[in-house]
């Protein structure tokens, strides 16, 4: 920057050498009328131009430099402190809108740190040096041109709130957009099967529409905004001109000297003029920087205690105790309303835990809380002795492996999604974890095998064969405990029974949570957690609880009526 700094006052002083070159050359060379000083004068006016072409040159690249690696800090900065914000963030705010953020409001804010930012840094010292050399020169003309800057002010002041508002308006409409674009492409099975092309098409040309009258907006008061402020500058160059010629014909003023201040006070007014001519852009950046630092102030719900350990190597397995919890931290003592009220059970070491209910009873919330997706608002949760919230968080999530009913699969080839979360595993290590998975012999079966591209989503696969990978992608893992969150529901019975040896095999003596949807799945849990209204209801074996013919015998008996 310091470098930047000094090839501005260079380039700043060069500007002030080239009108003085000019005015030597009309008021002494020409009337003295030597050809050698003039072809002199003409070539030292040339090697000053292509030297300040040099400088602007170099200064210009090296901005470039400096704002491509400061957007490239900010946009890395921005996704990885996105990604460390609690789950409640990503569930209250809508994707396009982040990615509007992630991608058009950064680049935007290039505007403020590029080589035009540069330009005006450069044209603020030429405006500082320039004008104080013009009042030098003759007071009463550069009097005359500073009558024009309030003016110029007052018209800033006018369009630049009216411009700024409108962009901010654009820029929400263009987060909208996006997310009716994102909505769109996620859903447009569902879109095709209901014939929806028409209404979706309809409510995106109406967001669109919005998009666009506020950019004519702002164009609107963009396009009245520069001319009037190039009309204050011709205003000034012409009251200069008047007053000039005067001071020419009364020999107070030289030609040439007259011509030299004409030009020192348009490099006066090029800054001016540049400003305005970056106003919608300054604009939008600085309504892309609201939006940005908008994020930047949010502070993460889950954060780890100064003073957090390890996750320990279980002995016993874990213990909720009394825990109650509401989305709503407001409602959170209300029975009615809470999610969970006052639920206590354990899952013990090595052996499987089943939770049981309706839907909505807290099943998937009980879940989240064991993998501090949420924090418990009262009682506790403890793996052994060590409460929930004095464990590093990092820690406590490597050792949980959640298969859940919808598999998470990014856009890449199958051993990638197999290694997600382990990617310095072994190809041998890949090819076991498929095995166990019953995958295996489908991978082989495929021309790239491993290297197969399954799509975005995994589009390229069944519901049965992604459940296999994310049954492998745990059993690579390797973690102490496994949370299966109706990992079959939306699979039909043959399927289902084709993936029961795979889940046997990742279930098999280890400490698990099983949500399960269909009550059949789950006959050979060590223990039966049932709930109802976010209460624990019954617990106990399937045999048991059958037998006290209470709310599991109940859910049981109407599945298979």
């Amino acid at each position: 920057m310091i470098v930047n700094i000094i090839v501005l006052l260079m380039i700043t002083g060069l500007q002030f050498v080239l009108p003085q070159i000019t005015q030597f050359i009309i008021d002494k060379v020409i009337p003295s009328g030597n050809i050698g000083k003039l072809v002199q004068s003409i070539i030292l006016l040339l090697v000053s131009a292509i030297f300040l072409g040099g400088l602007n040159y170099f200064s210009t690249y090296y901005m470039s430099i400096m704002s491509q690696g400061a957007i490239y800090d900010l946009r890395n900065d921005l996704y990885n402190y996105i990604l460390g914000l609690d789950t409640h963030f990503f569930e209250s705010s809508k994707t396009g809108d982040l990615m509007v953020r992630l991608t058009n409001d950064i680049s935007n804010l290039q505007s403020l740190i590029s080589a035009n930012m540069l330009s005006m840094v450069g044209g603020m010292f030429t405006f500082v040096g320039v004008y104080i050399f013009i009042f030098i020169v003759n007071w009463q003309m550069a009097l005359a041109v500073t009558i024009t800057f309030p003016l110029m002010f007052l018209i800033y002041r006018i369009f630049r709130t009216r411009i700024h508002d409108a962009f901010g308006r654009a820029r929400l409409s263009q987060a909208q957009m996006s997310n009716q674009m994102q909505n769109t492409l996620t859903e447009i099975s569902l879109i095709k099967s209901y014939t929806s092309e028409q209404i979706e098409g309809d409510r995106f040309a109406k967001v669109a529409d919005k998009n666009r009258q506020n950019l004519i907006q702002a164009a609107q008061n963009q396009a009245i905004f520069s001319p009037l402020i190039n009309f204050v500058n011709y205003l000034g160059t012409a009251i200069v001109l008047l007053l000039g010629a005067y001071f020419v014909m009364n020999k107070q003023l030289m030609v040439g000297q007259m011509v030299a201040y004409i030009t020192y006070v348009g490099m006066l007014q090029d800054p001016i003029r540049s400003f305005t001519m970056l106003l919608n852009q300054l604009q939008q950046s600085l309504v892309s920087y609201g939006r940005i630092t908008e994020i930047m102030k949010l502070q993460p719900a889950i954060k780890e205690s100064k003073n957090a350990v390890d996750f320990p190597e279980l002995k016993r397995g874990i213990s909720v105790q009394n825990v109650s919890f509401s989305y709503d931290e407001n409602h959170k003592d209300n029975i009615h309303d809470a999610t969970l009220h006052n639920v206590s059970f354990d899952v013990d070491l090595g052996k499987m835990t089943a939770l049981v209910g309706h839907s909505g009873s807290g099943k998937t919330t009980i879940t989240k809380l064991i993998d501090r997706l949420y924090d418990i608002q009262d009682g506790n949760i403890l793996f052994d002795d060590e409460p929930i919230k004095t464990l590093k968080i990092k820690s406590l999530r490597q050792n949980i492996a959640i298969v859940s009913q919808d598999v998470f699969m990014i856009d890449g080839t199958i051993r990638d999604n197999i290694v997600y979360g382990k990617p310095d595993a072994t190809l041998d290590q890949v090819w076991e974890v498929a095995k166990l998975a019953d995958i295996d012999d489908f991978i082989n079966s495929l021309p790239d095998g491993m290297d197969t591209q399954i799509g975005e989503r995994g589009v390229k696969l069944s519901g049965g064969q992604k459940q296999r990978i994310s049954i492998a992608r745990a059993l690579l893992k390797d973690a102490q405990i496994i949370i299966m969150d109706e990992a079959t529901a939306s699979l039909d019975n043959e399927s289902e029974k084709a993936i029961q040896h795979a889940m046997s095999m990742l279930l098999e003596e280890r400490t698990s949570l099983v949500i399960a949807h269909r009550l059949s799945t789950i006959h050979n849990a060590d223990k039966i957690v049932v709930l109802d209204d976010g209460k624990v209801v019954e617990q106990g074996t399937h045999d048991e609880l059958i037998t006290k013919n209470g709310e599991y015998a109940k859910l049981y008996n109407a599945q298979f009526e």
